[in-house]
């Protein structure tokens, strides 16, 4: 019996859903299931595939094709009908006739603002293909209560229909690193010298208010002179540039934007940091933020979307992403050196409940009642 996944974000660099889908796969290839191949489907060569599982094949189907039209037309043709088709990021090939598990990340049409952030051609394939793939997958999940509610409001589905497995974090990596002198070494080299800093880490786009962020910062530094850099990381991955932002504010010395890290310099960062800062207004889930928990690092995130389900009682979430409010929660978390000791104690405990091997374990359970239909 063979699964096939959909691994096209998989190729290049991996934001959220990607390295979602890389756990996931790396988890499937520890665990005893029925499956005696899983292929991974991607237009061009998934280059560390070979890192996840020898029991992991990468299926290359190159095509002068939209993205979008090869996950329609070339997937299609290449799995067949007969096995499970794992769909991890938002679309399913409309027409298969194979069993489906469809992941959804979250519904960007409760996104205020997504008419400012995305394309057209971004919001067109969010409000037809993401819909039609939900009604016509064999089974549905996604990352959150919240976005279940979303989706039975704007796909008019069945909340009973939809079943929620959150994201989650490798614990094996993400963790908590008490070697002062490594952490110092780490900073002088990424910052330049050995201070303390703020961190971000995700994508820059809109609602994740890195403008706001940097005005809090920029606050913070002259009322309150604190010696602190802001450390940007994945900020080369598509998005908004925030280089006038920067500049206009005077903070070219004081903001360190190293665009991208593989995860094992991100694990150090957040070990490294005072502070970790997710300004987002939507999310589907955040797994920046779980995987700052991991780490042990303070957190601030926003009191909305999905955060309160994982991370209510342990981070800071702040009631908007106002400068004012940015900058008075970041203050009160750094300054607080009790609350602080307390984050990190508390926010490994909670992540160790979102270990990827959980998680790909509930995604395992699906996967074989599909399996069945076979």
């Amino acid at each position: 019996m063979i699964l096939g996944v959909n691994g096209i974000r998989l190729v290049g660099k991996r934001s959220g859903v990607g390295r979602a889908i890389e756990a996931v796969l790396r988890c499937l290839g520890e665990m005893d299931h029925p499956f005696a191949e899983i292929r991974v489907y991607s237009p061009s060569p998934v280059d560390d595939i070979a890192a996840f599982s020898d029991r992991i094949r990468n299926v290359v189907l190159p095509a002068r094709l939209h993205p979008g039209l090869w996950e329609q037309l070339v997937l299609l043709r290449a799995h067949g009908s007969r096995d499970v088709l794992f769909c991890p990021s938002y679309v399913m090939p409309l027409l298969a006739r194979c069993p489906t598990l469809l992941v959804h990340h979250g519904s960007y049409e409760g996104y205020k603002e997504a008419a400012q952030a995305y394309s057209l051609w971004t919001r067109v394939k969010a409000r037809t293909m993401y819909d039609l793939s939900a009604h016509r997958a064999s089974i549905v999940s996604t990352v959150s209560e919240y976005s279940r509610r979303d989706m039975s409001r704007y796909y008019r589905l069945d909340p009973n229909a939809i079943q929620v497995i959150p994201e989650g974090v490798d614990t094996r990596l993400f963790r908590r690193i008490d070697d002062r002198s490594l952490l110092a070494s780490w900073r002088r080299r990424v910052l330049g010298q050995d201070v303390p800093f703020i961190l971000y880490v995700g994508k820059p786009t809109r609602r994740r208010n890195l403008p706001s962020l940097l005005r809090a910062f920029h606050q913070l530094k002259r009322q309150r002179s604190m010696p602190h850099k802001l450390l940007l990381i994945g900020t080369s991955l598509p998005g908004t540039s925030f280089e006038h932002d920067i500049e206009e504010l005077g903070l070219k010395d004081e903001v360190v934007d190293v665009g991208y890290l593989p995860h094992d310099e991100i694990v150090l960062a957040y070990n490294a940091c005072d502070v970790f800062v997710y300004p987002s207004s939507y999310e589907g889930f955040g797994m920046p933020v779980l995987e700052a928990m991991a780490c042990g690092a303070p957190v601030i995130a926003l009191d909305n979307t999905a955060f309160p389900e994982f991370a209510g009682g342990v981070a800071r979430l702040l009631p908007d992403a106002s400068v004012d409010t940015l900058a008075s929660g970041i203050a009160e978390v750094v300054c607080d050196t009790t609350r602080r000791e307390l984050m990190a104690r508390q926010g490994p405990i909670r992540a160790a409940g979102y270990d990827w091997r959980i998680i790909t374990g509930r995604y395992l359970e699906l996967l074989m009642r599909l399996a069945k239909r076979c």
